[in-house]
């Protein structure tokens, strides 16, 4: 995912509102009829605006930021892979499926059990416990 910390201070103000919008909110069902209104600019200004700064769209931003966060789930937790994918915010487990295994090469399955399988061995001998 892109990193725009440092990014942000060369931004227009109302790409910036929505750049700190998104990576506090990320989770929510988020509109870019929405963002755009919040900030004073038609959808099609916004999504040009944002593309152009932020070398992303406001959709793929989101995306990458849902699945990094769900590929950190699959890391570190036990979830199942239906519930990693409502609390990042997809409402759907097949599109998230879809966008995981395009993101990554790997279903969500698939990438937990590589990440276990690489586990030194005292780790998974932890979480079998």
């Amino acid at each position: 995912m892109p990193d725009l910390q440092g990014a942000e201070h060369g931004m227009d103000r109302r790409v910036r509102k929505v750049v700190q919008l998104l990576q506090h909110a990320w989770r929510l069902p988020l509109r870019v009829s929405d963002l755009a209104r919040d900030v004073g600019l038609g959808c099609s200004r916004l999504e040009h605006l944002f593309q152009e700064q932020a070398r992303i769209s406001i959709r793929d931003f989101i995306r990458e930021r849902r699945l990094t966060a769900a590929a950190a789930m699959l890391e570190t937790t036990e979830e199942r892979i239906s519930t990693i994918s409502y609390n990042v915010g997809f409402r759907d487990v097949s599109n998230f499926n879809h966008a995981f295994k395009k993101r990554y090469g790997l279903t969500p399955r698939q990438y937990r059990e590589r990440q276990q399988s690489a586990m030194p061995l005292e780790d998974a001998a932890e979480r079998t416990k």
